[in-house]
């Protein structure tokens, strides 16, 4: 079946962040008076964040209660005595700011071909429930249909959940839906296991050896080709 609709992940296939994430964090802790080498800065937040299961006491991965305990469990691991809420606000502002990010320029062209070939588009993301007003903010919003937030279900990527609420948000079956995001188990596998089909975003070509060539795009462009010829 061709698809009717293509679901996108948010961050990192329509948008990036202006400063890496790393950045962000050493920032704030230079603000706590904690000046750390941005690698240990990097090692330090994926430490914690591997360690936080995906779900913390009925909060899933970005929601406030699970994004609090991460910043406890950060400052407790570098010695700080900030209040975590306070320093958790913080970053939240930060990332829910517009400015904070730029979108990638072959998103909008690529979103525009798609809808005027008629298809129904969609974003499905692990994120925080403030993802919405962020696309707005971006100027991406009007381009979907609707906007599965991992925060908001309560389900996150790679859980064929999460797509199973896009789909019944669109009413159309597995079958129908095409998924296209960078994360080669989130995304790709994610959404295969969900039924979709899926493309693997590789802006970059660092994924060669997790999908195969037919799976796997450079550029959002190379998409209304993909449907035209599908």
């Amino acid at each position: 079946m061709k698809p009717s609709v293509v679901l996108f992940d948010a961050g990192g296939t329509l948008f990036t962040e202006r400063l890496s994430r790393d950045e962000v964090y050493a920032r704030e802790l230079r603000a706590l008076g904690v000046a750390l080498p941005l690698d240990e800065v990097a090692q330090l937040r994926a430490a914690v964040h591997d360690e936080l299961p995906e779900e913390f006491e009925g909060c899933v991965r970005y929601s406030d209660g699970w994004f609090r305990e991460f910043t406890r469990r950060l400052l407790t691991r570098i010695g700080s005595a900030a209040d975590p809420e306070q320093v958790r606000a913080r970053l939240a502002q930060h990332f829910l700011h517009a400015a904070s990010y730029v979108v990638h320029p072959d998103a909008p062209p690529a979103l525009d071909a798609l809808r005027a070939r008629g298809l129904r588009l969609a974003v499905v993301s692990n994120w925080s429930d403030r993802l919405p007003v962020l696309l707005a903010g971006l100027g991406l919003a009007p381009r979907f249909d609707t906007v599965v937030v991992s925060a908001l279900v309560g389900t996150a990527k790679p859980d064929p959940a999460i797509f199973a609420e896009a789909l019944r948000r669109l009413d159309v079956p597995a079958a129908a839906a095409l998924h296209v995001g960078d994360h080669p188990r989130n995304d790709f596998a994610g959404a295969r296991s969900a039924g979709l089909a899926a493309l693997l975003l590789d802006r970059a070509g660092a994924h060669a050896q997790d999908v195969a060539p037919g799976d796997r795009i450079r550029s959002l462009t190379e998409l209304p080709g993909r449907m035209d010829a599908g």
